[in-house]
This record gives C-alpha cells, sequence and structure tokens, in this order.
C-alpha cells in the first residue's frame, strides 16, 4: 500500500473516531466590535475542527489558518452590530460539540501584556482606548502606565472571573506617581468579583493602573482583560425597568456622577436585556434594565415617613422605583388594594447593579404588618421577593429601605407587585454531578439520534402543548413534538438524515399550547455553572436557547427490542437493547434511560460490556399506574478511542396495563427451626388468562425452601409449603412478596402482589429432638396428591404447647 494512501486511511480512522471536543479557551479571550482577530482555540480532539457556534449573530471565521488535535489557529470577524460584553460560544467539529465558553467583545483593540511589569518603574506602557490580556501569575502584580492630562477621565474595567478560567478574584486600582491608591475596586455588585473604577487626573504626567489576585494567589489560568478609556461607568439605571415599547429618559448612576439619556426601549419583553451609553463614550459591559408591561411609578422627595408617603393611582400591576439616596433613608408608597387581590412582589436591586439591600415591609390601613421580607433567594439572593394575599379593602403603606440602613446615589431599586403571572418553562436536568454543562447540547449523527430529558415548571398553566424548534439544520427533525398537560417531563429526541449536512443553529426552542384560548408560551431556561468549585458556585449564567449541530455517523447504533406483553401494575418487565456495532468498534457502550412515565422506574444506567452487543434495563411499576402506550429511549455514549460519542435509539413502545392478578400480603406465621408449614394467603384472578401461572414466593433465604407453585384462573388460594431446616436462620423475614409469571400471547408478565409477607423462624421447643437436614421432597405419585404440610401454628398455639405452659 503506498505510503500517502495508507497516512490517509489512518487519518480517515482518527478523525472518525474523535468525538466532544474538549475546548480549553482561547487566546486572545477577546476582541474588537467591528474588527477581526486572530484566534488560537486549545484543548483536545480538536484535528477535525469544522466551526464556531455563537449563541450572538454577527460572528464569522473568515479564514483557517492550522489545525491540529489540541490547537486550532484562525481569523474571527466581529460585526460592527454584536454587543459588547460576553458572548457564549461552542466549539464544533465533525463529530462533536465543546462546552460552551465566553467570548468577549470590546470597543478597543487588544493589547498583549509583557512581563515584566511587576513595579512601578517596569510598568508595561500603555495608553487610552485599548484592551490589554495578561495573566497574573501567583503573588504577581501587573502595572500599566497611562500618561494623561489634568482633568481628563482614567476609567478601568476588568473581565476576570467572567472569562470563566477558575476562581480568580482581581483587584483593581489607579496609583498616582507617588505610588498612593488614588481609587481601587475589588468586588462589584454588578461584575461581582470583577471591578471597575473611575478617575479624573489631578495632574499632568503619568498614572499607573494596577491589576493583580485579592489575596496574591494567581495561576497560570489567572487570565483578565483589562480595558482602559476614559468611559463613564455606571453601577446602575434609575429607573430601573420600563414598559416595553416606550421612550423614557434614564439616568446612567455611579456613587459620585450621572448622565441622563433618552431610550426606545424594545417592543416584547427580553430576558437579561442591558443599556448601554450612547451620548458618552460606552462602558465595556452595560447595565441590567429590567423590561415589563407594567407602567413606572417614579418616587417623589420627600416620602421618608408613612404620612408623606407617595400616593400611587390604582392600577392592576406596580413598578414602583426609588432611590435610598443617603444612609437612613426610607421611602413610603400608598396604594389602594382590594380584598382576596393575590400579589407577588419582588423588590429588584442586586440583581440590576444596585448595591442596595432591600428590606420591603406592606402594611395595612391600620398600621399592622401584612408583609415583611428581606431575602427572597435566587441568584441575587439579597434582592426581596414575596407573595402576599390581601385581607381586606383599603390603603396599604410599602415601606423600602437598606437593610444596614446605607444609602447613596446609585441605590436605586424597582418593586414590582403583579397579580400572580401564569408560566410555563423547561429545561434538561443536570446528568452528572457537579457539572450543568455535561450533555447540554444536541449533537446529532447523521442516520442517528440524540435525545435530552425536559422537565416542565408549570405555574398556573395547564393544558396541552406542543414542541416548537425553528430554524433545524437541515436533514435535522424532531420525531415527537407532544407535550401532555399531566406529565411532568418528557424526552425530546432529535434524528438526523444519513445524508444531512454538517452543520449547526441555535434553535430558540418553545412550547406552544394546542388550545387557541391560551395565550401562555413556553420558554427553555437553562441555568449553566460559568465558574463553580465542587458544591461551591461562582458565577452562573442563563440560555434561552439550544444547540443543535450534525456530526459525523456513530460507529454504533442502539435498538430497544419492543416488548411482546406489557408491564402490569405492580409488576417488572425486562427491556433489552442491542446494540449494532461497526466494523472495528468493540468499546464498551453506557446505555442510558432517558425517561420514564409515573408510575415505572428504573434503574437510569446500563452497561454493554465490550465486543457484547445487549443489556437489559428492569422496569417496575407501581400499583397505580396508567395503562397507555408509551415511546421508551435509550441513549448510548461510547469512546471509540478519541472521546465521547453519542447516538440514541429510535422510541420503542412499552405499553403498561392493569394486573391479571391480585393477594393480600401472607399473615405473619412461626415455623419452628427444622420443621415444614404452609403459608396460605387468598388469590384473585382480575383478568382471566389462558394456561398456567407460576407463583413463587420471594425474599427468603437460601436455607429455607419454598417450591414454587402453579396457578390458573380458577385458583382461590396460594398454598407455600415451607421447610426450613437446622441452618434456616432465626428471626424474622420481612419485605416478602409473592411473583406471579402469567403467560399472555406466547410470553409471560410478571407480577408482584402479597406485597410485605412476613414469616419467623422460631428455635426448637425444649425437649424436642435436633432438627434433621432437609431431606430433598419426595416426588409426586402420578393421579396421587402429595400430603399437604401442616399449616404454621401461631404464637399463642406455640406457647400453650409448651410443657411449662400454664393450664387454663
Amino acid at each position: 500500500m503506498p505510503v500517502r494512501l495508507l497516512a490517509l486511511l489512518l487519518l480517515t480512522v482518527a478523525v472518525a473516531r474523535a468525538a466532544y471536543p474538549d475546548f480549553s479557551g482561547t487566546k486572545p479571550h477577546g476582541g474588537q466590535r467591528g474588527a477581526e482577530v486572530k484566534l488560537t482555540l486549545t484543548g483536545a480532539r480538536l484535528a477535525d475542527f469544522e466551526d464556531l457556534l455563537f449563541y450572538t449573530p454577527g460572528f464569522q471565521v473568515k479564514g483557517v489558518q492550522s489545525v491540529a488535535s489540541g490547537k486550532v489557529e484562525l481569523t474571527l470577524a466581529i460585526g460592527p452590530e454584536v454587543p459588547l460584553g460576553n458572548h457564549l460560544v461552542r466549539l464544533r467539529t465533525k463529530s462533536g460539540v465543546s462546552h460552551a465558553r465566553q467570548f468577549f467583545v470590546s470597543p478597543y483593540p487588544n493589547v498583549e501584556e509583557k512581563e515584566p511589569n511587576d513595579d512601578l518603574a517596569r510598568a508595561q506602557p500603555g495608553a487610552l482606548d485599548q484592551t490589554i490580556e495578561g495573566v497574573v501569575q501567583s503573588e504577581d502584580v501587573d502595572y500599566f502606565k497611562v500618561t494623561m492630562k489634568k482633568g481628563q477621565r482614567l476609567s478601568v474595567e476588568v473581565d476576570g472571573l467572567r472569562l470563566g478560567y477558575g476562581i480568580f478574584d482581581p483587584y483593581l486600582a489607579i496609583v498616582d506617581k507617588d505610588r498612593f491608591e488614588k481609587v481601587f475596586s475589588d468586588d462589584t455588585i454588578l461584575h461581582r468579583q470583577d471591578g471597575f473604577c473611575s478617575f479624573v487626573a489631578e495632574y499632568d504626567g503619568d498614572y499607573y493602573v494596577m491589576v493583580r489576585e485579592s489575596s496574591y494567589r494567581g495561576s497560570g489560568n489567572s487570565f483578565y482583560r483589562l480595558h482602559i478609556g476614559s468611559f463613564l461607568r455606571p453601577d446602575a439605571i434609575y429607573p430601573a425597568g420600563g414598559k416595553v415599547g416606550e421612550t423614557l429618559t434614564v439616568n446612567f448612576v455611579s456613587a459620585r456622577e450621572s448622565f441622563a439619556e433618552t431610550v426606545t426601549l424594545p417592543g416584547e419583553p427580553k430576558a437579561d436585556f442591558q443599556l448601554f451609553a450612547r451620548t458618552q463614550a460606552s462602558a465595556p459591559s452595560g447595565n441590567v434594565f429590567r423590561l415589563s408591561t407594567i407602567d413606572n411609578f417614579l418616587e417623589v422627595e420627600p416620602n421618608d415617613e408613612r404620612e408623606s408617603a407617595n400616593v400611587v393611582p390604582p392600577a392592576e400591576a406596580y413598578a414602583l422605583n426609588g432611590v435610598i439616596g443617603k444612609p437612613g433613608d426610607v421611602d413610603y408608597f400608598k396604594l389602594s388594594l382590594k380584598k382576596g387581590q393575590v400579589l407577588e412582589g419582588q423588590c429588584l436591586a442586586q440583581a440590576l447593579g444596585s448595591p442596595l439591600d432591600p428590606t420591603v415591609r406592606i402594611a395595612t390601613p391600620t398600621g399592622g404588618d401584612l408583609i415583611s421580607n428581606d431575602d427572597g433567594g435566587g441568584m441575587r439572593r439579597l434582592d426581596s421577593k414575596f407573595k402576599v394575599t390581601v385581607p381586606a379593602d383599603g390603603v396599604y403603606t410599602v415601606r423600602v429601605r437598606d437593610h444596614l440602613e446605607r444609602g447613596g446615589a446609585n441605590f436605586v431599586y424597582r418593586v414590582e407587585l403583579t397579580a400572580a403571572q401564569p408560566s410555563l418553562t423547561f429545561a434538561s436536568p443536570d446528568y452528572t454531578v457537579n457539572d450543568t454543562n455535561y450533555r447540554q447540547f444536541i449533537a446529532v449523527p447523521r442516520g442517528g439520534r440524540m435525545a435530552l430529558l425536559e422537565n416542565f415548571t408549570r405555574s398556573g398553566v395547564s393544558g396541552d402543548y406542543r414542541f416548537d424548534a425553528p430554524g433545524l439544520p437541515a436533514g435535522v427533525k424532531l420525531l415527537v413534538d407532544t407535550a401532555p398537560k399531566d406529565l411532568p417531563n418528557v424526552p425530546l429526541v432529535f434524528e438526523a438524515a444519513a445524508d444531512a449536512p454538517l452543520g449547526q443553529a441555535i434553535v430558540p426552542l418553545r412550547l406552544l399550547p394546542t388550545d387557541p384560548k391560551q395565550a401562555v408560551v413556553g420558554r427553555l431556561r437553562q441555568v449553566y455553572d460559568i465558574v463553580r468549585n465542587g458544591n461551591v458556585i461562582y458565577y452562573q449564567g442563563i440560555e434561552y436557547r439550544l444547540p443543535v449541530v450534525v456530526v459525523e455517523a456513530a460507529p454504533y447504533s442502539l435498538e430497544i427490542e419492543t416488548p411482546k406483553v406489557p408491564v402490569v401494575q405492580n409488576g417488572v418487565l425486562g427491556l433489552t437493547v442491542v446494540a449494532k456495532r461497526k466494523e472495528g468498534f468493540k468499546g464498551a457502550i453506557r446505555v442510558f434511560m432517558v425517561w420514564t412515565p409515573p408510575g415505572i422506574t428504573s434503574l437510569g444506567e446500563q452497561s454493554i460490556a465490550e465486543g457484547a452487543d445487549r443489556c437489559e434495563f428492569e422496569l417496575n411499576a407501581s400499583a397505580g399506574v396508567t395503562p397507555a402506550d408509551w415511546n421508551f429511549v435509550v441513549m448510548g455514549e461510547a469512546d471509540a478511542g478519541g472521546g465521547r460519542i453519542y447516538n440514541a435509539s429510535p422510541f420503542a413502545k412499552v405499553t403498561t396495563a392493569p394486573a391479571f392478578v391480585a393477594a393480600n400480603p401472607i399473615p405473619l406465621a412461626a415455623i419452628e427451626q427444622g420443621k415444614a408449614a404452609s403459608l396460605v394467603t387468598n388469590f384473585e384472578v382480575t383478568r382471566p388468562f389462558e394456561g398456567e401461572a407460576v407463583a413463587r414466593l420471594v425474599g427468603v433465604p437460601d436455607t429455607i425452601v419454598i417450591d414454587p407453585i402453579k396457578v390458573t384462573k380458577d385458583t382461590k388460594e396460594l398454598r407455600f409449603t415451607v421447610k426450613t431446616t437446622a441452618e434456616s436462620a432465626l428471626g424474622k423475614k420481612d419485605n416478602l412478596f409473592v411473583q406471579v409469571d402469567v403467560p399472555v400471547g406466547g410470553a409471560t408478565t410478571t407480577h408482584r402482589v402479597a406485597l410485605g409477607s412476613s414469616l419467623r423462624v422460631d428455635a426448637p421447643r425444649k425437649g424436642a429432638a435436633p432438627a434433621a437436614p432437609a431431606a430433598p421432597a419426595a416426588p409426586a405419585v402420578a393421579g396421587k396428591p402429595v400430603a399437604a404440610a401442616p399449616a404454621a401454628l401461631s404464637r399463642l398455639e406455640q406457647l400453650r404447647q409448651k410443657p411449662d405452659a400454664p393450664k387454663n
């Protein structure tokens, strides 16, 4: 074989077996809006790189310069319409898609940090309007020299923790020529551990921007993007929200200064909406702004006493906006409420960048407490959240203050009081411990499938829904789209045609009601971790769209063998999964049970051993499982030599049905060690069947012999012969049950009846002959019944037969 052909074949095999790329990072970690940037992607299993998958439109890979297993070099164009700040991106190869990473867009060009710059004397020269890409090693301090004119503004902002590379708490300061820190920033409400600060130069000359880890730790993963400019950096916006579609004036506020702008809001609510300054030099990141359908009410000072409370016009819902402008400030509002109104309230402050730790009190017309709330939980747990039912018509007073009685120009808040709003969201569960990103995507192999479980969260919403997945990649379809009203979750299975082109899409998956009168649309709401260390979550995000990609065909496929019989109430059923392997692939396959309907339980995972072709799940049905036909699906995960490869089975119908037989628990009976006895309970045939069924008493140790018995549709009781020996352990045997295998259509359905049965083995009576070892049972004589063993004695009867028992 020619060497070139052999090399090509080896490369083809390597590419076919690559999967689930590991995307460890980019260098640089962002780029300038409206420009091109040379990017180096690092990770593993990148040899079959195809493209980058951004969640935000406006990014384009213009060219790929080099591709290797651990590194890809390319040119990325960032459109002028791309918003400033962080954006989610995944790396797609021909055979998989990576976890998401953060990529930042800045108004400034990138500059690379150069060591040594750990002292003012060796500070790296810098300038306004640039973004410096650097890293803080252990005990490292980085200095950058910026020449300023008196009265000129120097503003700095750092992206550190938000880059998502680990636990990094940057400390930021502006230092003068005499080494005095003029301003500094460690943590901020808006960006958590990432800081920002601003200073107006007091002289012509050099100032220094310092970046370090707050505790002088640092590491090779303590990357940062330092933005240096003359921008105004607001902490928050007042008012903190507005009505969709309206034009209003807002103030961008910080602790020391503010500026106003007129903005026109989008026509529909949008999660995580941000505002950026337009009349001033924009900060490198925006400010969160609340969009709603409620008219704003803005506080008017003085309103720091109940008697001077602002009177709010009556409305169906309220949005009270205010500022706790100084330490000790309190704001009061008067609302006219009606008896029976159920209001859901929240005071948004820290979620919007405000340092306020709000406490909210609603007082009754007579001054008593209706509700008093401090922290309400959630991602920003210090914000207030509550629910209240109005007891009587009247004028109620709302009081807002800071928990520690602080205040300032940036202590803005927004109290929303609305009637309970119906909502429907869905999300996939965490598929492994401490990793919210694992399998949170759809990578459909050509000719195969991938599945996710979607859990529903309904609030005041009922009725049937269907999934809508617009904009899927070519050749991809959603197999079943129904979301029945009585199910808490459903499996979502996507399938790709064998000839589907490799491709990608960010899909705005949603739930649409089947009833045209229902107006609520269900939305995906997937919470994912950006920085996490074990159980400690430092930084999270929420995504509302689903990444869907088409990848190369998997080296295996799975299929569920359709059961010939139903799984009955209080029954069990073996569900066999068969694997078909492509030539050369022999690896083990993890098989996940994606979903089970209510009333059915199963182990979540089985394994098909290396070289084997099947595994089996045991389905266990409760007594109350609903008789119906269900679509079951399993998904495989295998390592074909280069990472994880996923492929799901087609749907297979599994039927749940009423039981054919029933029986009460066998009453507790005592058997003397070494003796035999009978255990008896009633037997009911609830559905006729043909032929003979086999009943077994299950749960006793091997030293107790209980032969199975045969029953028919005419059987009225179950009578088991129990044989004990000298080796039979003394004591009570609990949680016994009877397994009945009933013939149905050439197969058997397995029932579990007489649940909770028990028996007890007692020591031989005093003076009784030693128990003999168990003897084999005598064979039955044709045509002659076998004599039944004596029934087990109750405890009272045993006591009466003792030689020293009292006589009546």
